[in-house]
This record gives C-alpha cells, sequence and structure tokens, in this order.
C-alpha cells in the first residue's frame, strides 16, 4: 500500500497526531486534578463537592488527600499544646506506648535532621545542636521525666523553676549565640486524626437547601530569629449571608519539623447543600487536617556544674505535612 504525499495528506496525518496528544495531555490533567485535595487550596476554603453521610466516608478521603504520620516531631515549644492534663499513665499505659528515654532519643535524631537539612536557617541549626550535643565540661546526669503536663505556665523545671515558655522561648543576649534559642523540640505518637472543630447548620425535615459563607484567617506565629515556625492560629468564620453564625473558637497548631506549606488566610466563599428527602439533618463540618499526638516535649537543661535531658508530657496538634488549609469542611447530612 502506498503512502499518501501530498500536503492535504501531511496536513492530516498532522492533525491527526495533534487531537491524538491533546487528547491524552486533558486525560493525563483530569487524573491529576481528579486526585487533588480540596485541603491544598490556596485562597477558597476547602470543601469537597460531595455529601457525606458517615464519619467513616470524611475519614477516608481525608486519608488519601492529608495523610498523617503515626510519630510526628516539632521543633521549638509547639504552639498546638491541649489544655488536657496529660499523666505518664496516658503517655505509657494509657493512649500511648512511649517511653520518655527513647522519646529523648527520638527528639535528638530529629533534630539532628533538622540541622543537617541544607535548608534550615543557621540560627535555627545551632539551636538544633544544642539538643544532641553535650554542653562541654558539665557533667551528664540521668534523665529526667516529669510526672505531668499542666500547661506551659503551670510547669516548672526542678532545677530552675521556670516554665516552658521561659526555658524554651527564652532570648539569647550571649553574643556567640545571636539569634539561637534554648534547644527544644516535641516528639510523639498519633492518638486521634482529623478531629471535628465545630459545625453550624440545624436540622431540615424532609428536605431542604442550606446556604453558608465561610472564610478562615490564619495567623503563623514566627520567631523573630530562631528561623523555624513553630505554629499558627486559624480562626473559621461561618455567615448565612445575614449575620455570622457561632462555631467553635479558635485553635492552635503546629507544624512539624520537615513543614514546608502554609497559609496566611482564605477568601470568603458560598457553599450550598441540598438536604435530600428524608434526611433529618444538614450541616457544615469543619476537620482538622492534621492529628493529635501524645508523647513528650524534650529539652536540655544544665546548671552550673552538670546537665541532663528532661522529657515533659504532652498532646499536642500537628497539621498534616503536605498540606496548606488547616481544615476542610464537609457537606453532611443524616
Amino acid at each position: 500500500m502506498s503512502i499518501p504525499t501530498s500536503a492535504a495528506a501531511r496536513r492530516q496525518r498532522r492533525s491527526r497526531r495533534m487531537a491524538i496528544a491533546a487528547t491524552t495531555a486533558f486525560l493525563a490533567g483530569a487524573s491529576v486534578l481528579g486526585s487533588q485535595s480540596p485541603a491544598f487550596a490556596d485562597e477558597k476554603p476547602a470543601v469537597p463537592d460531595g455529601i457525606y453521610e458517615t464519619d467513616d466516608q470524611v475519614m477516608a478521603d481525608l486519608a488519601k488527600w492529608t495523610p498523617v504520620k503515626d510519630s510526628e516531631g516539632v521543633m521549638g515549644l509547639p504552639t498546638g499544646l491541649d489544655d488536657k492534663q496529660v499523666n505518664l499513665s496516658d503517655v505509657q499505659g494509657g493512649q500511648v506506648n512511649y517511653d520518655p528515654d527513647q522519646a529523648i532519643k527520638d527528639a535528638q535524631a530529629a533534630a539532628k535532621t533538622f540541622a543537617e537539612d541544607p535548608n534550615t536557617k543557621e540560627p535555627a541549626r545551632e539551636s538544633a545542636k544544642r539538643l544532641y550535643e553535650p554542653v562541654s565540661g558539665l557533667k551528664e546526669s540521668a534523665n529526667h521525666t516529669a510526672s505531668v503536663f499542666t500547661g506551659k505556665g503551670a510547669y516548672k523545671d526542678e532545677w530552675t523553676q521556670e516554665n516552658l515558655d521561659q526555658l524554651c522561648n527564652r532570648q539569647n543576649h550571649d553574643s556567640a549565640r545571636v539569634g539561637q534559642k534554648p534547644p527544644c523540640a516535641f516528639v510523639g505518637k498519633l492518638t486521634e486524626k482529623y478531629p471535628v472543630r465545630g459545625s453550624a447548620g440545624d436540622g431540615l425535615a424532609g428536605g431542604g437547601k442550606l446556604t453558608y459563607k465561610i472564610s478562615s484567617s490564619v495567623a503563623d506565629e514566627k520567631s523573630e530569629t530562631e528561623g523555624w515556625s513553630i505554629g499558627g492560629k486559624i480562626t473559621p468564620k461561618i455567615g448565612d449571608g445575614k449575620s455570622e453564625i457561632p462555631v467553635e473558637a479558635s485553635f492552635a497548631y503546629s507544624y512539624a519539623a520537615t513543614s514546608t506549606k502554609k497559609l496566611q488566610s482564605t477568601l470568603e466563599t458560598d457553599v450550598e447543600i441540598n438536604v435530600p428527602d428524608g434526611k433529618k439533618k444538614g450541616w457544615l463540618e469543619p476537620r482538622g487536617n492534621g492529628a493529635y499526638y501524645t508523647g513528650y516535649i524534650v529539652y536540655r537543661q544544665n546548671n552550673d556544674t552538670e546537665q541532663r535531658m528532661v522529657a515533659v508530657p504532652a498532646r499536642v496538634y500537628v497539621q498534616a505535612r503536605d498540606t496548606t488549609s488547616p481544615i476542610t469542611w464537609f457537606k453532611r447530612v443524616m
């Protein structure tokens, strides 16, 4: 069979090849877009299109979009500290089986990885090194574990009587350590994934439509000097177009040591929920894109003659590493 060589035939072949290439590119793009998590939105609040009837459906999609790790580390003093008291019995024999001596080793290993990362800024690198490098000339004493965590202000170090804010956020006036902070870190094991952060909506008998306006403001709490980002605080806002609807108060969260994606705020957007006939209630449910971790805040403490590592029980909320938005809003019915 002879192959057509006319200009018209060549144009026809080129046209077919371009059509095939365009179709392939579109399918590839559709595949990527189809797998894209709504929690990666940079401006508008993350709201999946579908309606969710069960918690299992919500958790399954969040696990695909914003996976969380079984263990997590935070450099510095975390901001997402839960006010609930955490006893050693909770950490060792209850919620999480985590030996404090192992936690200290894990915190030092995390600090070493952080310090050796070429993207880490110099003051933060040197601060992290102080967690795993002993102070020269001081005797090393046995590790110490506090019996209970009662909040950043209520905890007192046995040697200095300082609280955690004073221990971990103290300004450094040593000219040889400009910009550095005391060596502190949190390490913990997964306790609770994707917690509910309040809800909005009233029950609708026999079906109907709910309309909301939602937005969020995010404040990143960044140190002025030490270079790492400790965490943020999100304030969600929900309204019905006429007035604001009360929701759960703002919540703080910590960034994992390796997190690079952050979001300052979200624009307002409209959300509609069509409650099917036969359903009793429809509502908008914000879920945190992260998890609670139970473990220890670890720091190095020293006096004039000796030094030791200290582990303080704590429960910390950490945002998933690969997401920008702290929350995802789900359309729920029951």
